[in-house]
């Protein structure tokens, strides 16, 4: 039962649009046109788009393996885009269309937090 969920849409979506995982990442982002638009925001559309239409775990895994390839390939690896992700699948739980995601996805990176450290007394 709790594998059965874990390659779920996420509810506001009924059928998923292929039956094996590589499938359904491929047609989650399939003619967005990704290459047009900076890195991180392609990150973040394509791993929500994923998580929309296929499930937040398969969203997760086309992150990590993306990452992996460009680590052991010819791509660059970086912890932005895993962060970029992580920002898309956020986005995805709270959009109920491709549109509101995009509109999340497109808003400016939020600047990174930077914690003051209190000298120990």
């Amino acid at each position: 039962m709790v594998l059965a969920a874990a390659c779920a849409p996420l509810p506001h979506y009924e059928q998923r649009p292929a039956r094996s995982s590589l499938g359904c990442m491929q047609a989650a982002i399939k003619d967005q046109q990704l290459e047009s638009i900076p890195d991180w925001q392609a990150h973040c559309i394509a791993a929500g788009l994923i998580a929309l239409h296929c499930s937040v775990t398969e969203a997760g895994m086309a992150s990590a393996g993306k990452e992996l390839k460009d680590l052991f390939g010819h791509g660059d690896a970086q912890w932005r885009d895993l962060e970029s992700d992580n920002r898309g699948i956020r986005c995805a739980r709270g959009s109920s269309s491709d549109a509101q995601l995009h509109s999340c996805c497109i808003r400016p990176d939020p600047a990174p937090v930077h914690f003051r450290q209190t000298p120990i007394r």
